[in-house]
Parts: C-alpha cells; sequence; structure tokens
C-alpha cells in the first residue's frame, strides 16, 4: 500500500514533468547556446580577418612587411586562431609563427573555399581531421585583393572551442542538478502538504464507519480541498442527523404501535373477561377500529417511503381539477377546524385549475400540509391556501399558516425521513417524520419540487409546483 501512496504518485509527477521539462529546455538552450557560441566566433574571426587585411594592405602600400609577421603573431596569441595568406593559384604564400614553414608555398586543402574568398565572399567551414589540420577546425576566409593575394585564412582549432561549450555545460548541469534537487525537495513538501487533508478525510471515514458520527475535518484552506473538506464535514453531520433521526424513528415508531396495541388488547381483553357491558362493547369495538385504522396509515405510509426511495413509485396520471381536490381536502379536516376553531382560507387563480398527474398522490400532499398546518397553528388560527399559475406552464400551490414556525437549521433537514424538528415533538405526539419525506418522494416522482420559508414564531409557507394540464 505504502508503494501506490497518492504522495509518491503526485511527487513521480511532479519529478518527471520536471525532468521531461528540464531535459527538452537544457536540449533548446544548448543547440542555440551552441550555435549563437560558433557565431561568436566566426565573427571574432571574421573581425580578425578585417584587421589583418587593413595591416597588410597599408604595410604593403608603405613596403614596410617587417612588422606584420609580429602582428599576425599578436593575433595568433590573442585569438587562438593560425592564420593562412594565399593568392590567387591557391597557394599558401605566408602563414603566421604558429605554423610550419614548409606550408608557405604548398596547395591550400580547400580550394572551394579559395574560389570563394575569389568572389569577394566572407566563406567559413568547419572540417575534419586532415593532413592540414590534425584536428577538426573551424577555417574563415577573408577576402584580401593586395596584389596576388587573394584571401586571409583563420584556422581555429575545434577542440578548444569544445573545450570552453564543455565546461559552460559542465557549470550549467551542475546548477541544473542543484535545481532539481531543489525540485524535488519542493515536489515532496508540497505533495505532502496537498495530501494532509485527503490523508485526515481518509482516517476521519473510517473513524465515521466506526459508528462515531461526530469526528469533523479540520479546515485549512479556500481551495478545492477546504471545499471538500467542508462537503466531507456536511456528509458527516448528515449521516449523525439521519442516524439521530433513525433512532428517534424506531422510538416514535415503537411508540405508535405499542400505544394502540396496548389499547386495542386491554378493551379486547375486558370485553372477553365480561368487564365491558354488552351495551357498551359497541363503542370499544369502535375505538379499536380507529386504532387498527391509525396503525394501517402508519404501515401504508412506511410501505409508501420505502417505495419511493427504491423509485418503484407507480404513477397513474389524468388530468383533475386541483381546486376541487383542494376543497375535498379541507372538508377532511373539518373536525380538527373545529376542534382549534381555525378557518382555511383559499384563493385560486382560476375558478377550475386542471393539472396533469396522479390525483391520489398529490392528494396526499395537500392532506399532509394541510394537516401539519393546522396542527402547529394557535388556536383561532388562519390558514391561507392560494394557487398562482406561471408563464412555464405550471401551477404554484402555497400553504401558509400563521403557527410556531422551522427554525432555519430545521430547515435543512425538514423533508428528510423520520425526521421531526426539536420544537414539534410535543406538538405532534403521534407523528412518524415521514409525513413530508413522502410529499417530496411524490412531488419528485411528478418531477417538480417543494420549498418552506419559515420564521420561528410567524408560521411557515410550504410551496409546490405542478404541471398544468394541456388545453
Amino acid at each position: 500500500m505504502r508503494n501506490k501512496s497518492i504522495v509518491k504518485k503526485q511527487m513521480l509527477q511532479y519529478i518527471g514533468t520536471i525532468l521531461i521539462c528540464v531535459l527538452v529546455l537544457g536540449g533548446i538552450l544548448s543547440l542555440v547556446y551552441t550555435q549563437h557560441y560558433m557565431k561568436e566566433k566566426r565573427n571574432e574571426l571574421i573581425q580578425q580577418g578585417r584587421n589583418i587585411s587593413v595591416a597588410f594592405s597599408n604595410a604593403y602600400r608603405t613596403g614596410n612587411l617587417s612588422n606584420l609577421s609580429y602582428e599576425l603573431q599578436v593575433l595568433e596569441e590573442y585569438m587562438g586562431a593560425k592564420i593562412l595568406m594565399v593568392n590567387s593559384d591557391g597557394v599558401v604564400v605566408l602563414a603566421s609563427p604558429g605554423l610550419d614553414e614548409m606550408m608557405i608555398g604548398q596547395s591550400f586543402a580547400y580550394q572551394e573555399l579559395v574560389e570563394g574568398v575569389k568572389d569577394g565572399n566572407i566563406v567559413s567551414m568547419e572540417t575534419k581531421a586532415k593532413a592540414l589540420f590534425d584536428v577538426p577546425t573551424l577555417v574563415v576566409g577573408y577576402p584580401l585583393s593586395v596584389g596576388q593575394m587573394v584571401g586571409i585564412f583563420m584556422c581555429r582549432p575545434m577542440p578548444e572551442m569544445e573545450q570552453s561549450l564543455y565546461q559552460m555545460y559542465q557549470m550549467g548541469i551542475v546548477s541544473i542538478f542543484v535545481v532539481f534537487l531543489f525540485a524535488v525537495v519542493a515536489s515532496y513538501l508540497t505533495s505532502k502538504k496537498m495530501t494532509r487533508p485527503i490523508k485526515q478525510m481518509n482516517e476521519a471515514a473510517k473513524v465515521i464507519a466506526s459508528g462515531n458520527f461526530e469526528h469533523r475535518v479540520e479546515i485549512i484552506s479556500n481551495d478545492e480541498f477546504g471545499e471538500l473538506a467542508k462537503s466531507f464535514n456536511h456528509m458527516a453531520e448528515s449521516l449523525q442527523n439521519n442516524d439521530k433521526t433513525r433512532r428517534d424513528f424506531i422510538a416514535n415508531v415503537s411508540h405508535d404501535l405499542r400505544s394502540p396495541l396496548t389499547s386495542m388488547q386491554g378493551f379486547l381483553t375486558a370485553m372477553l373477561d365480561g368487564t365491558v357491558p354488552t351495551e357498551k362493547q359497541a363503542k370499544y369495538l369502535q375505538i379499536v377500529l380507529e386504532e387498527t385504522m391509525r396503525l394501517s396509515r402508519l404501515t401504508e405510509g412506511i410501505v409508501d417511503l420505502s417505495r419511493a426511495e427504491s423509485s418503484k413509485i407507480i404513477l397513474e396520471e389524468s388530468d383533475f381539477d386541483l381546486n376541487g381536490l383542494i376543497r375535498d381536502n379541507i372538508i377532511l379536516l373539518e373536525p380538527q377546524l373545529n376542534d382549534k376553531n381555525a378557518v382555511i382560507k383559499a384563493i385560486y387563480a382560476d375558478q377550475i385549475t386542471m393539472v396533469h398527474g396522479d390525483k391520489d398522490k398529490i392528494s396526499r400532499v395537500i392532506q399532509n400540509l394541510l394537516s401539519n398546518a393546522v396542527k402547529f397553528s394557535p388556536v383561532d388560527g388562519l390558514i391561507e391556501v392560494e394557487t398562482t399559475k406561471t408563464e412555464r406552464k405550471k401551477v404554484l400551490v402555497s400553504i401558509q399558516d400563521h403557527g410556531i414556525g422551522i427554525s432555519q437549521e430545521d430547515q435543512k433537514y425538514i423533508f428528510d425521513r423520520f425526521y421531526k424538528a426539536d420544537r414539534t415533538r410535543n406538538e405532534d405526539m403521534h407523528g412518524s417524520g415521514i409525513g413530508l419525506a413522502i410529499v417530496r418522494e411524490f412531488l419528485q416522482a411528478h418531477n417538480e419540487g417543494i420549498t418552506v420559508k419559515s420564521v420561528e414564531g410567524e408560521g411557515s409557507t410550504f410551496v409546490f409546483s405542478l404541471k398544468l394540464a394541456e388545453e
């Protein structure tokens, strides 16, 4: 596992990239510098040839050629180049002191260069080792038109220039090696720093996987890693809340199951052993029936939520009047409204609003939202229902109460399964925390959404959308 660590992978990527860049850049700079260096040396030899040409012309005019040999020696020692003068026949007539005097009178080995200077051109050539020169040589020819002279040839051994280049390359390689070592160290430190948040999240994930959902990752930057750490912490918080709501749900469902079962068991036992008179059995049987219906609704809600989360919701879509569906659900809530002396005020966009969807499931959505609005409204409270058409062939349904409201923190999780806001627990003793989760799943099955706006102490407004029926 250590060989596959992200630090090593990232380091190898950095080092590989740097190495390729250094090699490519070094090759390009070496080529460019070599060409520039050789060009400079050619220009130096050309300048030397120009100076010799001027000196020889002056000496030839004055007839004082005695100092020319000395000047050639000085230039030879200063420039490190040997000098030859060739006549129109290509024969060496004068040579610098560093050359063998036996060369005087011999034909110049590179007649093509002689022809070039005869035409008045400056010529050059990098020669290989031959009899005239024992080593590869840079030869530069400069035209000269004095007497029988046609050209001056400056010859500089290539190994001397290559030695200078080699020394400079050595210094360059040492410098690059030092920089490369620094880059390796910087890559290692950078990789360690960049992967530290990932290692922390990996360790945190192991802790969370063991069941400790309270563990969090420290956010130390505002970059992508910081965003990832925030998302990780948000995930851990969601897992913690889901775990808490799951435990609360088990406790709530256990209570919701135990209470009616205990009640039913007591009533049935009393009737069987004769404690309850025959004339009162009908009353208690009605209570038992209501409890069984309550259990049926609870189990039906759990089954619906399970189907919704497994994407097995089957919609039976049709066109129906939304206004009529809202009125029907308001009528069903009359007993609860009478208990609180509450009023529902409905405002419709049109007299008839035809929408397309699964009527039964949309009825469940409206029933759940209206029931919650009544449940958490104060005595003599007002509940407002309003429909509004949009330009996108949608209708928005708004259900507003003026009750206890929902905190900003609870609004993040209000549609999560099994979640019950802390302030609603005492108010909603029979709730299981799955009503709003089912509402959201039913609407998502219709490709619609639901939102909530709430202020604590002022009430809540739930808004969902539906598709208008085709005209």
